[in-house]
């Protein structure tokens, strides 16, 4: 664990390992009762936008009255913490045609990402979500 102690504040991190895929900051607020803290998660980000995630951590630090977190996630951290249930739980609920409907999206959109990104690692992601589907031909 890494600690970036700023003028009058602390953004806590770790360094991202080979297999993270998301980075999510985590910020301590005040509760909804008198004396009572939560946590708030912004949305997340690709792990590519770590850089950018503890910069801005670090930059709104001082403003804030509580340390902030930045996290990296691999897919298992995210499985396990049961976030993306309703998601999953939607598609099981989903008719075949549905399904179908969501597959053809899926290849659509990573075949358009694949031709308008400039990123060679976006559009090497994108090809290999195509090469799960098994949509690539495979000698």
């Amino acid at each position: 664990m890494t600690t970036i102690t700023t003028q009058r504040n602390r953004v806590i991190t770790e360094e991202p390992e080979a297999d993270d895929v998301f980075v999510r900051v985590s910020l301590t607020v005040p509760g909804d009762e008198p004396g009572r803290l939560t946590v708030r998660h912004l949305p997340y980000q690709p792990i590519s936008d770590y850089d950018a995630a503890v910069a801005w951590a670090v930059s709104m630090a001082d403003k804030m009255a509580y340390p902030i977190h930045v996290v990296p996630l691999c897919y298992s951290d995210i499985r396990n913490t049961g976030r993306f249930k309703p998601i999953c739980d939607a598609v099981a609920s989903m008719t075949d045609q549905e399904r179908g409907q969501m597959r053809q999206v899926v290849v659509t959109t990573c075949c358009e990402v694949m031709r308008d990104s400039d990123d060679p690692g976006i559009r090497a992601d994108m090809f290999e979500v195509l090469r799960q589907l098994k949509v690539t031909y495979e000698s």
